[in-house]
């Protein structure tokens, strides 16, 4: 697997709304929501765990330079943590087959928009989710926004 850079950090806030306003503003940027209500094209991929695993409802947000993912659960955490690390990776099949030869559990396998994403369980890597995720376009919101048939 060759990983061509670190793309974003996750951050699961308590207020999505508060928490845009403030990394907004510290760091100069603005965010787009991404709400997973049948806008956004997604679609399951065969993982390690059944689907239902992944049950949370969650709200989402991206800033528009590609650094900061902030994700809000439903019901809202009071435990305010960084929840994930994304990867961007040249083959995310190559990818899956070398994380699951090292151990790590698939958790969630999906393409959203024309973005791929693996998800790897918590539990092997300190708590943190691992993701790798691999697109053609501009940006991961860019590649999340698009429809996959007309990239």
């Amino acid at each position: 697997m060759k990983l061509e850079r670190m793309e974003l950090v996750g951050l699961e806030v308590s207020d999505l709304d508060a928490a845009i306003v403030e990394f907004g503003e510290l760091l100069d940027t603005e965010f787009v929501r991404i709400e997973f209500d049948g806008s956004v094209d997604i679609e399951e991929l065969p993982a390690d765990e059944p689907p239902h695993a992944m049950t949370t409802r969650m709200s989402m947000a991206m800033d528009k330079k590609g650094y900061l993912e902030l994700l809000q659960s439903h019901p809202p955490t009071s435990r305010e943590r960084v929840r994930n690390i994304h990867f961007k990776v040249d083959d995310i099949e190559a990818a899956i087959v070398e994380m699951r030869a090292k151990g790590y559990r698939l958790v969630q396998n999906i393409r959203i928009g024309s973005m791929r994403e693996a998800v790897w369980g918590a539990r092997e890597a300190h708590g943190l989710r691992m993701c790798m995720v691999q697109y053609d376009a501009p940006s991961m919101i860019e590649a999340m926004l698009q429809d996959p048939e007309h990239p």
